[in-house]
């Protein structure tokens, strides 16, 4: 197998080896902010507890604040059916049933009334920014056919989160998050993280003509860009001491697929992202580090397809793995990022055995729509794009299809629910975790995500989410409120079995691998 060496061409006419100033016939001018906080302090956190009745609340040290209750979070009604038959490789399975009569039962709080508790507590605490405005919705669980019918629809919470502005612009980033749950007995989970600023004089910018020039060049050619402005809060651990505006990048592709969303710097002359030293080349012979144990596996594009944080992120994930003692089975980035390694070998080329699906968890960043993901400007091995019809699942080992990219999961696309897209792809995995929306390009999703799932217990809390829990917490903390984050898998024809609470192997209780009875569910929230 010989992987030749891609040079990244599509940010050539953009950037140089130098710093990069951004040209520009026609500007305006826009407020620069100053930070005048970052954070809660402790004292802020305590009332924040008490506001909301909690019996805790754990604060980073850089003042982000966070709450899940470990009974009740993102809860669903299941039966414990004993244990399952052992995975492939020996492992312990417990097999869990749907309580579909429980989940009827479910009774949520109104959004408008979440949206009250939620201001009333902020505020009685002193720590609801004046530029935060709440929106509600519903954590939804699904259960849907190939046929595309629907069998059940439940809400399981509600959700409050908080959209920031700053001069009538949009504020967003990991740096501007505030998050509450509710069920029917109260609070389940909050997360703050946000800054309050000052006017701190105006900086000249390019205009937004300019700005669609830019993200075309970025997103590529087949991308119609949509561009707007936007202020950038990064996380609170970034120390930052004033913020600038910035382009907010999206648009669309030739068959409908949305891009990651990306920012790019508006000022005049700011300096533009810079593309990586990317990867050598694949050997000429497998390379696979052949570990024991549980395995995981990351992939990419970045700067080849226009998004400049993959390599971060994906760098984040395999630091994760490593931090835990998961050995990490392969990595590739950018050109090294090929289709054919997430292709079931059944279509031409297809090499997953090798690869996606020779490990427990995969993790997977870039371009994607309804109906697959992308490779475009990077590779064309076998081609540009995984099809979700290319796609056949867990025949080998893997458990968990992590895919950050966008509008996977989405309702109905083509014609299509998301049960009939992607149901085909279930040949022993468990889950798909991914997105009903666009996504936004993050330095640190892998991180969190990681991080959720195999963190270790400290005292009476820190201990590790279910898969699809750590998922949906890694999103709610690098994406806005409009992403929705999702997370489907199979349900068999007998007993309503399947994967719904799957921990992470040695973290908790797994299920078996099951047969696809041609019915699935999906889990579906808010960030």
């Amino acid at each position: 197998m010989q992987r030749k060496l891609t040079v990244v061409l599509a940010l050539s006419s953009l950037v140089t080896a130098g710093a990069v100033g951004v040209a520009t016939a026609d500007a305006t001018e826009l407020p620069v902010y100053g930070v005048k906080s970052s954070g809660l302090d402790q004292e802020q956190a305590q009332r924040l507890q008490r506001a909301f009745g909690l019996k805790d609340v754990q604060r980073s040290e850089a003042g982000a604040v966070s709450f899940a209750d470990e009974q009740r979070y993102q809860y669903m009604p299941t039966v414990d059916k004993g244990q399952g038959r052992p995975d492939e490789d020996g492992n312990a399975t417990t097999q869990t049933a749907l309580d579909t009569e429980a989940i009827k039962r479910i009774r949520t709080i109104p959004a408008d009334e979440a949206a009250k508790r939620a201001q009333e507590a902020l505020r009685s605490a002193g720590v609801l920014p004046e530029n935060a405005t709440p929106s509600a919705q519903h954590t939804t669980f699904e259960l849907s056919d190939v046929n595309g019918r629907n069998a059940l629809t439940a809400n399981l919470d509600t959700s409050v989160s908080y959209t920031f502005q700053l001069g009538g612009l949009p504020l967003e980033g990991e740096g501007a998050n505030i998050r509450v749950s509710f069920d029917a007995q109260g609070v389940t989970a909050v997360s703050h993280a946000a800054r309050t600023y000052d006017k701190a004089g105006t900086v000249e910018v390019n205009d937004l003509a300019h700005g669609a020039e830019l993200c075309q060049k970025y997103l590529g050619a087949s991308v119609k860009p949509e561009v707007s402005y936007v202020y950038v809060a990064p996380p609170l651990e970034e120390k930052v001491d004033k913020i600038e505006p910035s382009f907010r990048c999206a648009g669309r592709n030739d068959d409908g697929g949305a891009p990651q969303a990306i920012t790019l710097p508006a000022a005049v002359g700011a300096e533009l992202p810079q593309p990586g030293p990317g990867q050598e080349p694949r050997p000429g012979q497998q390379f696979k580090s052949q570990g024991v144990g549980t395995q995981v596996g990351s992939e990419g594009t970045g700067n080849c397809s226009g998004l400049p944080n993959t390599a971060a992120n994906i760098g984040t994930f395999n630091t994760e793995a490593s931090n835990h003692g998961i050995t990490r089975d392969f990595s590739w980035l950018d050109g090294n990022a090929w289709e054919s390694d997430f292709k079931d070998p059944a279509f031409a080329g297809g090499d997953d055995t090798n690869w996606a699906d020779d490990v427990d968890l995969t993790y997977w960043q870039g371009h994607g729509s309804g109906t697959g993901f992308y490779f475009t400007g990077c590779s064309s091995h076998t081609d540009g794009k995984l099809a979700n019809t290319d796609a056949r699942w867990g025949q080998n080992d893997v458990e968990w299809m992590s895919l950050f990219t966008c509008q996977v999961l989405e309702d109905s696309t083509g014609g299509q629910t998301w049960a009939q897209r992607w149901g085909q792809a279930f040949r022993g995995l468990h889950q798909i975790n991914s997105f009903t929306t666009v996504s936004y390009n993050s330095a640190n999703h892998g991180g969190k995500f990681g991080h959720y799932m195999w963190r270790s217990p400290f005292l009476w809390w820190n201990n590790p989410m279910k898969v699809r829990d750590a998922w949906a917490q890694a999103s709610i903390d690098t994406q806005p409120a409009s992403v929705r984050w999702a997370t489907m898998g199979p349900v068999t024809s007998t007993g309503a079995l399947g994967n719904y609470n799957d921990y992470f192997w040695g973290k908790g209780s797994v299920g078996p691998d099951y047969a696809s009875s041609g019915v699935f569910w999906r889990i579906s929230g808010a960030s």
